[in-house]
């Protein structure tokens, strides 16, 4: 197995996580907005590579627990993306972090990292015959309320500015 990482628009492999990483499983009760974030950004930037992870799932994703970093252990090199998209991809990766945060969360700030139209293409793919076995096995059963979350989020406007994660900044002076 290999560990692969975008960091400054290339695609860099090892065979060891990188230090400061922990798998999904061990940072996910300790997420917050700001982070989840970070992990669109990160799985973007696999995107613009051209890159599709494939079969997202809790035992493959290891994560930074201040960045957002996402590496991701895989036993081969990414694939190309599917016909120009991440749909399959963004599909489970919005799955998985529904595992760990609220719904609402997810899907905000999956809207100021990806496009309508983007996040149509992963739609259809919202469902157990198309999200990896692993992740639909486990709990909690959350591909619908998911499904039902992104299609309202598809059938809105695109967002008007950024996240200021105001409410997740420590204020001056506070420790």
């Amino acid at each position: 197995m290999s560990f692969y990482t975008v960091r400054e628009d290339r695609l860099e492999q090892t065979t060891t996580p990188p230090p400061e990483a922990r798998p999904l499983a061990q940072v996910g009760a300790a997420l917050l907005p700001p982070l989840i974030s970070g992990l669109h950004q990160s799985l973007r930037a696999w995107a613009a590579l051209g890159k599709r992870p494939g079969g997202i799932t809790a035992d493959r994703v290891w994560v930074h627990p201040t960045t957002g970093i996402l590496t991701l252990r895989l036993g081969a090199p990414p694939h190309d993306l599917l016909h120009g998209s991440l749909g399959p991809d963004l599909a489970a990766w919005l799955v998985l972090l529904d595992k760990w945060m609220e719904t609402f969360v997810v899907i905000a700030r999956a809207r100021a990292v990806w496009t309508p139209a983007e996040l149509a293409v992963a739609l259809p793919f919202v469902t157990p015959a198309w999200l990896p076995p692993a992740l639909v096995a486990q709990p909690p059963d959350n591909w619908l309320r998911v499904a039902r979350a992104l299609a309202q989020a598809v059938g809105d406007k695109p967002l008007h500015g950024a996240p200021t994660n105001r409410h997740w900044t420590p204020r001056p002076g506070s420790s």
